[in-house]
Order: C-alpha cells, then structure tokens, then sequence
C-alpha cells in the first residue's frame, strides 16, 4: 500500500510539472504607433528554476505576483542589452501575465528613436550559463512592413551586431 501512495504521488507530480525538452526564449520586437515594445516569452518552470537558485527563495512564476514581475524584470535587464544606432534601449516593464506553460512580459523600450535604418548591438545572455540547449530568439519589426529581422543566439553568440534598413 505505501509503495502505491508512493507511486501515486509521484506520477501526479510529474503530471503537474511542465515537461519540455526546448529551451527557448523568444522576444518579439516591434515599433507600432509611437511605441517601442518588447515582449519576452519564456517556460516560467525553466526561468523559476533560475531564480530560485539565484535568490534562495521558493518561487511561483506561474502566479504572478509584483515581487515576481520586480525579479523576472531585473533578470531581463541584467541579461538583454539592446543599442539602436548607439542609443542604449532602457526596458521598463509594463505587464506580464501567464500564457499555460509560458510566462509572457512586455516592456516599453524607452530610448528609441525612429529611421529609416537600424544598426542593432545586442547582447542576449538569457538563461544561455543555466542551459546548454538554450538558444533566444530576437525579431525586429520596426517598419511594420511583416518582414522580421532575427537575430538568434546560442551558447557561442552573447553579442551580435546587424544593421537593417527600410
């Protein structure tokens, strides 16, 4: 009977648990009526994980909370580090929400100016020391025109530099 109850609980904590083999983090760009955005999508169980070892704390990325939304920001803005055409992009967070196994956050990205040409120096270090498949994808799209511009990053790239014109 206790092997049972033993089993039990350990295939409903499996089940419960998101089982992913992709490790990913994608960040969606886009310039759209005067506004700059970024918007970073992430498995909250991978990211949790991180954090936790970082801060010592048990964590539920998968409820957001303000304490949780002040953690996950401060992760992004030390590990993504975007200039356009030399302007540093400051990232200031404007909402996150909980997407099933994706936590998803939007920043505005204060600094930006509109051209007709982008020279973009980003350094994306998310999650890339945890995981040794973590590969984050960054797609631009400044002109509206549905041509997205990516940038990818794997354990060998940390800073690329790429210029896009209209």
């Amino acid at each position: 009977m206790r092997n049972l109850c033993l089993a039990l609980f350990l295939l409903l904590y499996t089940a419960a648990r998101p089982v992913h083999p992709l490790k990913i983090c994608v960040c969606d760009a886009k310039y759209v009526s005067q506004q700059f955005t970024l918007k970073f999508k992430f498995f909250w169980d991978d990211l949790e994980a991180t954090l936790e070892k970082q801060t010592g704390r048990d964590l539920s990325l998968n409820l957001p909370s303000p304490e949780n939304d002040r953690l996950v920001a401060a992760f992004v803005r030390k590990n993504f580090d975007l200039k356009i055409n030399t302007t540093p992009i400051q990232l200031r967070h404007l909402h996150t929400e909980i997407n099933d196994v994706m936590l998803v956050m939007e920043f505005a990205g204060d600094g930006f100016q509109p051209a007709d040409q982008y020279t973009l120096d980003l350094t994306n270090q998310i999650l890339l020391d945890v995981f040794p498949d973590q590969y984050n994808l960054t797609r631009f799209d400044f002109f509206g025109n549905g041509n997205l511009e990516t940038m990818r990053f794997e354990q060998s790239e940390r800073r690329l530099i790429k210029t896009i014109q209209r």
